[in-house]
């Protein structure tokens, strides 16, 4: 007798046999049992997991002559002629290779009208029955939907996206799943006790693993070790039969890669590549290692260790960042031309990849903590200070008895150093053209301060600041149009908010209430904001002397708090060499100026033109 190979041989004979499937064996034992038999199913699922052999159980039960419990004997003539696929009652038609109009209307539609021959029910199993064409579906479409009596439609597919929603509302659907690994080790384990072969629990384990849920993968692939290893299965042999590269050298690959040692994953891929290993099979146990660790780490899985020697202190969320990244990576590499050479390539820049971003997050989620309570982040270089930035410095907002851009003096009765520290810090930098510009002053009748009754310790810049903040953090839309208004001081508790944009002061107007309230919180009294939209006027050509620091002048009604960053860039721009080639134009001279003064609502304060 010739060989029979022990996937067919051991195929199951009835539903107790069947390894998972659980809720689908239950419902078709019952529909036997209370006689609701429909007149057409459909099982669909990967490959392996039974779609096939639980069609030819079902129509074995339909048509056993002695059935017990709602199973088939498994002795009667129909039973025995089912399972060596000669019953002339149960047709097995592979789609596959009936795919037109033509075979299924000679095959089915021509011959469902006629009795079984002798048993019970005519039953017909399409097995990738997805492969019908469109044509071949739609010709059938009738018969299932409508078939006499005496006949059983039973379809097998892999892929029920590909079968119409006409056939599948017909029909009753069972979704298989894959088998999972402890069924797989255990049906394994009956296999080689019946045939005398000697194994490895690991070994088992590998096959399980690498059958990925299909049965019939996996007593195919033992078959296939128990002739190459002499009747015995063990793990080294195993891993030369599928490529794999053993566990030593990818646990040195995964300590490679969690201690970024870009030597030690040279010496583990040179490794690799000198015994002939399969680089994509290392790369999905590296991948499947760093998974199982997570779960480890997470408490989710039996094995102890499957990264052995990671270092102490090793984030769970690095391993699950460096599996989720290695299956990007296997889908990138393993269509490649020079495989060894990329998926080596393609580790070195996970090592590169900066793996500790808990510490950014840190970071980040105390910056956001700091601007929803009100604190301000700290400030940026003077160099990239947005607008009116310097509308928070506290010699913007004089006290009583002193003018704008003068120094508080220093508590002589041991007032705190923090108070002084900016002026000292101001001092102490060097006096050029830009620095040592007088700032506008504010007259002291109008400048807004704390009142000793107020309870607030917090003054006008320290108010406003932490109202920006609060605002970036809640509004960014508005923070940025904050960042561009002119404020003016009309009257005590009265703040003018300049812009040229209607659309700007619209968004302000919206929020005032909510803006006010922020400024009432932090500044301690009522402050009335009121939006408007003007035309910014131009700073007057003369500046006022460097040790003016007198009140304003009589006829003076209000000051406005001017950009400086906008006229020390002009400044700058002024004293700056001119680099050949280039020359600064004027809207007189040039149409394309004016244009641009029309759509850009503000002031340009350069173009140069390069020839």
């Amino acid at each position: 007798m010739s060989y029979e190979n022990l996937a067919t041989k051991y195929r199951p004979g009835n539903l107790t046999e069947v390894m998972g499937q659980e809720t689908i064996k239950q419902t078709l034992q019952n529909a036997v049992k209370l006689g609701r038999i429909a007149h057409s199913y459909v099982f669909y699922g990967p490959r392996g997991c039974g779609k096939t052999t639980i069609a030819r159980i079902l129509a074995m039960t339909l048509n056993c002559h002695r059935p017990k419990d709602g199973a088939p004997c498994g002795k009667c003539a129909s039973c025995v002629e089912i399972a060596e696929s000669k019953s002339l009652d149960v047709l097995e038609i592979d789609a596959a290779s009936n795919t037109g109009v033509d075979k299924v209307r000679s095959v089915i539609i021509e011959q469902v009208s006629f009795a079984p021959s002798r048993d019970k029910y005519k039953i017909y199993i399409l097995d990738e029955v997805h492969m019908l064409s469109t044509g071949a579906f739609n010709a059938l479409l009738k018969t299932v939907e409508e078939p006499p009596a005496h006949v059983v439609f039973i379809m097998a597919t892999t892929e029920q996206n590909k079968v119409p929603l006409t056939i599948l509302s017909r029909s009753q659907c069972f979704r298989f799943r894959p088998i999972s690994e402890a069924d797989i080790i255990a049906r394994l384990k009956e296999i080689t006790a019946a045939e005398k072969i000697k194994t490895e629990p690991e070994a088992l384990k590998i096959i399980a693993r690498s059958a990925g849920g299909a049965m019939r993968d996996a007593i195919t692939l033992l078959d296939r070790a128990a002739s190459f290893g002499h009747g015995e299965v063990k793990t080294g042999v195993l891993n030369e039969l599928l490529g794999h590269p053993g566990d030593e050298v990818v646990n040195t690959m995964a300590l490679a890669l969690v201690k970024r040692d870009a030597a030690a994953l040279h010496s583990a891929f040179d490794r690799l590549n000198a015994e002939g290993h399969d680089p994509l099979a290392a790369l999905r146990d590296l991948r499947n290692n760093f998974a199982e660790a997570f779960l480890a780490a997470q408490g989710f899985s039996k094995d102890v260790e499957p990264v052995k020697g990671l270092p102490p202190g090793t984030p769970p969320a690095l391993l699950a960042r460096l599996s989720r990244k290695l299956s990007v990576i296997i889908e990138e590499v393993k269509f490649s031309d020079a495989l060894p050479i990329a998926a080596e390539m393609a580790l070195f820049t996970l090592i590169e990849v900066p793996q500790d971003l808990e510490g950014l997050l840190k970071k980040l989620e105390g910056l956001e903590a700091r601007l929803s309570s009100g604190d301000s982040p700290e400030p940026p270089p003077a160099g990239d200070q947005k607008k009116n930035d310097a509308l928070a410095s506290p010699h913007f907002f004089p006290g009583p008895g002193q003018s704008a851009g003068q120094a508080p003096q220093a508590d002589t009765r041991g007032g705190t150093a923090a108070a002084a520290a900016p002026v000292k810090q101001a001092v102490s930098s060097p006096v050029t053209a830009e620095t040592a510009r007088p700032q506008p002053t504010v007259p002291k009748a109008l400048a807004p301060h704390f009142g000793p009754g107020t309870g607030k310790s917090a003054g006008p810049a320290d108010a406003w600041k932490k109202m920006l903040g609060q605002v970036s953090s809640k509004m960014p839309g508005l923070y940025n149009v904050m960042l561009s208004v002119r404020i003016v001081f009309s009257e005590e508790n009265k703040w003018r908010l300049l812009s040229s944009n209607k659309f700007e002061t619209g968004m302000i107007e919206r929020s005032r209430v909510e803006l006010e309230g922020m400024l009432e919180r932090y500044a301690g009294r009522k402050i009335t904001l009121v939006p408007e939209c003007a035309a910014l006027p131009v700073r007057a050509a003369k500046e006022p002397d460097l040790d003016d620091s007198g009140p304003a002048a009589p006829g003076e009604e209000e000051t406005m708090l001017e950009d400086s960053l906008e006229a020390e860039a002009a400044q700058e721009a002024a004293a700056a060499p001119k680099p050949e080639g280039h020359r600064q134009v004027s809207a007189g001279t040039e149409p394309e100026l004016k244009h641009l003064n029309k759509v850009f609502h503000g002031r340009i304060t350069k173009i140069t033109k390069v020839k």
